[in-house]
């Protein structure tokens, strides 16, 4: 039988939690420096933004509320369907429900009814990571064990493994320096350079997170290159052990991610040629992959190659139609090609699809304006301005002005 192994479930990492209203956690608790009281009235009076949900989901998550948690988290990214945190949080919600479930996975012994809760983990950790590969980590402390103490670690089991740990714990607190460091200092301990195959997949992947939040994108690069030769190799041994019925190990990411991930980090170290062709490359492996679409899209855009932009827009749409957030990129990138009667097009259906994501209307009402049609204009901006989340105060103050133009 197939099971999820978390990449980072070894390090029995504890680490700490902030959104807007949130700071640290410490021993796996939730610590809000706003009352959840406080945070469900911002809620009542913004209940349009998506990060006011979430807020609210780490003050059920710390009240111990898993089922309002849940409920507000599914808010959020009803909302905005691309909120990577928010994803990366129900990943993780299972663990916080069922803490011996870490130990249950590790051991084969999930029970059946806790199984979709396994899944649940490797769907939304995979679809953070591919939303945003440098999406805060630090939820994910909030269900994992506590980490134990580096001196008795060094001790007991060495000095590597004193390492391997706290890099763990240093990234998932957000300290990319210290962890990027602390790996680097476990691959000496272990001899890596010289024999790479000792380095454990999951510190390359943690250390290149770290290093790709630092803005280390080479190194960020050759980590995810080796681990992706690693799991090529991994993946075609699991498979002639399938064939001949011996039992496998499934992780939450597999080698087509660690391609994905590889051109995310070569587009954001200027490589853009390059970043195209492994997007291209995890395209022709997984045609359901729309995150790369969406990063191609990015790119063309930037260059100002706006027809092939638009046509990597239409693509993601059509690899992923669930999402409503992506007409909207593709609205906005009609409106930079000046091809406002489409753009309006597509703007008015991710309205229709999601009509909670108020980002929609400003963009909307700047392209009637552009059309010409004032009324429009004047309907969407106004709309914008009564339902858009306090936080968008630029663009609040943009749409008063295009409006004080129209009167």
């Amino acid at each position: 039988m197939a099971r999820a192994v978390p990449l980072a479930l070894a390090a029995m990492a504890v680490v700490s939690v902030s959104a807007i209203s949130v700071s640290p956690l410490a021993a796996q608790r939730l610590k809000l420096s706003v009352p959840l009281a406080e945070l469900e009235r911002r809620l009542r009076a913004d209940s349009n933004d998506a990060a006011a949900h979430y807020n609210v989901a780490l003050g059920y998550w710390s009240a111990k509320r898993y089922d309002d948690a849940e409920r507000a988290l599914t808010q959020a990214l009803a909302i905005e369907p691309r909120f990577a945190a928010a994803r990366l949080a129900l990943a993780y919600l299972p663990f916080a429900r069922r803490p011996k479930l870490w130990k249950e996975i590790l051991r084969d012994r999930v029970p059946d009814d806790w199984r979709p809760a396994v899944e649940q983990f490797d769907r939304e950790y995979r679809h953070a990571f591919l939303v945003d590969p440098m999406v805060d980590m630090r939820i994910m402390g909030a269900g994992e064990p506590l980490a134990p103490d580096l001196a008795d670690m060094r001790d007991v089991f060495g000095e590597a493994f004193a390492l391997y740990v706290q890099g763990f714990t240093d990234c998932e607190e957000g300290r990319y320096q210290d962890c990027f460091g602390r790996f680097q200092a476990m691959i000496r301990e272990i001899d890596g350079d010289r024999f790479p195959d000792r380095i454990p997949l999951s510190a390359l992947w943690y250390q290149a997170l770290a290093a790709g939040h630092l803005g280390r994108w080479q190194e960020a690069a050759a980590n995810l290159q080796q681990s992706l030769d690693r799991m090529l190799d991994w993946e075609k041994k699991l498979e002639e052990e399938k064939e001949k019925g011996k039992d496998f190990v499934r992780t939450p990411l597999r080698s087509n991610e660690y391609r994905y991930f590889l051109a995310f980090t070569r587009q954001h170290g200027g490589d853009a040629i390059e970043a195209v062709r492994l997007y291209r490359e995890a395209l022709e492996k997984d045609l359901s992959l729309y995150a790369a679409h969406v990063q191609m899209a990015n790119i063309l855009e930037a260059q100002k190659r706006y027809p092939e932009a638009v046509a990597e827009r239409h693509r993601a749409v059509n690899a992923n139609p669930d999402d409503p957030s992506l007409p909207l990129d593709l609205g906005v990138t009609l409106g930079k090609a000046g091809r406002f009667a489409e753009a309006e097009q597509a703007l008015a259906q991710a309205i229709e699809r999601n009509p909670r994501d108020t980002r929609t209307l400003f963009w909307l009402g700047i392209c009637q304006v552009q059309l010409g049609k004032d009324a429009e204009a004047k309907e969407s901006l106004s709309r914008f301005v009564a339902t858009a989340p306090k936080r968008y105060e630029r663009q609040i103050a943009m749409a008063q002005q295009r409006l004080a133009q129209l009167r």
